[in-house]
């Protein structure tokens, strides 16, 4: 196995352990393992934190908001030093989710993160991408469309 592949397949299983500790595990003490000092997390093309108090209360609000969270890899592709993953979230809106009461409904939403890894093997860069009107459909609400005059 040359060089390139062991760093994929190193790569590979710390997105998988990533996805089980931190997502369904829900033990947020481990994220030090996982991100570098210095790194950047995009959530559907905005930078939501570059610091990890503020990654760590952005993955809370997923927590409160869906107790019962289960997040599954559907497919994971090494390449170099990034990691591709597509993955389906479910849950029960049980709790405050952001500013929105519980619902009690159940979602199911799909998405893809693409992961930069740094020599030490820590994420330097996420970018998530998912449907959020289909996430907020699925609780239950509606757009309204704009009023023309």
């Amino acid at each position: 196995m040359d060089r390139t592949t062991e760093v994929e397949e190193e790569n590979k299983k710390t997105a998988i352990s990533f996805a089980a500790t931190i997502w369904n595990d829900k033990d947020l003490s481990q994220i030090e393992i996982f991100y570098a000092d210095e790194f950047t997390r995009m959530v559907n093309n905005i930078e939501v934190t570059s610091d990890k108090i503020e990654l760590l209360a952005n993955i809370q609000v997923y927590f409160t908001g869906f107790p019962d969270l289960k997040f599954s890899i559907e497919k994971i592709i090494p390449y170099h030093d990034k990691v591709f993953m597509n993955w389906t979230i479910t849950g029960t809106n049980t709790g405050m989710f952001g500013e929105f009461p519980a619902t009690g409904k159940k979602v199911k939403v799909s998405g893809i993160t693409h992961f930069d890894f740094d020599e030490e093997g820590k994420f330097i860069y996420e970018e998530a991408f998912f449907n959020e009107l289909s996430l907020l459909q699925q609780l239950g609400y509606s757009l309204t469309p704009p009023a023309f005059e």
